[in-house]
């Protein structure tokens, strides 16, 4: 009976530390604070850690530990009202009448793809107006012009860097550059002569935290900037490496952004890790729609090689 007594109390200490645990990060949450290199790790699994307070609540109540019951609903109540945004979806203005839109595809090439030009078969196949290419290498640039897909593209921009920095933006409408963004990873920020109209297409790639969160934090600190600084409608789409559950891609929210999978009940979705034997858990890839532009549909594909999925956006003016 006292071996009994001794695993029921080294189990209620154990429910407390995760208790306690999950309430720090949603500590983290609540205040807004990006963290260090481990909190943001920890930041992407917040939904699985709310979830996993379930059943320590459920088996705190049913054995009498009213406290830890008590703590554990609180802690995964707060979990959920951070959550409200993606199941209740946010409004966005309806797309102007007899609008034709444009349609942008998202794809991280993954620097180590060996099948680009199975990749190229798959962005083929979407048919997007514009394509954003994150993780554009040198060798990928070599096999896609070669590929039937630039054929389709007659306006280019092509940035091309070591490893997972490069970035490519490839057009059927003509292109305008403007200025370049000082971040890590070469990013782009165009104007698009559409059907619709003029808009601005901001194609980025920040690095992974985990890699140097430094310059993570400083180039989404960035794109909150650009955000705010915007006077045309504009489109900020890419390999953001950050997901809702980020307290900083959630100041590029609240510059008045919008999410173009929250906007279609897709906030839950997810992005990273695809591939063979992968299950995606969590969404790194975005298109945020602002100043009077808006999404009017989103859908996401596999693309072979890579470790993401790839995405297409519709965008047209607001009404």
């Amino acid at each position: 009976m006292e071996s009994t007594g001794g695993w029921e109390r080294a189990l209620r200490l154990a429910a407390w530390l995760v208790v306690g645990a999950i309430g720090l990060l949603m500590l983290t949450q609540a205040f807004g604070w990006a963290g260090t290199r481990l909190v943001a790790v920890v930041q992407s699994l917040t939904p699985y850690l709310i979830a996993a307070l379930a059943p320590i609540a459920l088996v705190a109540a049913r054995r009498g530990q009213a406290r830890l019951g008590f703590t554990a609903g609180l802690v995964g109540l707060s979990g959920v009202v951070l959550a409200i945004p993606l199941v209740f979806t946010p409004s966005q203005p309806p797309a102007r009448d007899l609008s034709v839109g444009v349609t942008v595809a998202s794809i991280n090439l993954l620097y180590t793809n060996d099948v680009v030009d199975r990749s190229a078969d798959a962005v083929l196949a979407q048919d997007a107006d514009v394509i954003v290419f994150s993780e554009y290498t040198a060798e990928h640039q070599q096999v896609l012009t070669a590929h039937p897909l630039a054929d389709d593209y007659p306006f280019k921009i092509d940035r091309d860097g070591l490893r997972a920095g490069g970035i490519a933006i490839w057009s059927r409408y003509p292109l305008n550059e403007g200025d370049r963004l000082p971040t890590v990873n070469y990013s782009a920020d165009v104007t698009i002569d559409g059907p619709d109209g003029r808009f601005s297409i901001v194609g980025v790639h920040p690095p992974a935290p985990v890699f140097s969160f430094d310059s993570w934090k400083r180039d989404l600190e960035l794109l909150v900037d650009r955000a705010q600084a915007a006077t045309t409608p504009t489109l900020v789409i890419g390999d953001l490496n950050a997901s809702y559950w980020h307290p900083v891609f959630r100041d590029l929210l609240d510059t008045g952004f919008v999410d173009a999978h929250m906007a279609h009940g897709r906030g839950f979705s997810s992005s990273w890790p695809s591939g063979r034997w992968r299950l995606p858990f969590v969404r790194l890839d975005h298109a945020l729609t602002g100043r009077r532009l808006v999404s009017t549909d989103v859908a996401d594909f596999d693309v072979p090689g890579s470790d993401h999925r790839g995405f297409v956006v519709t965008v047209a003016p607001a009404r």
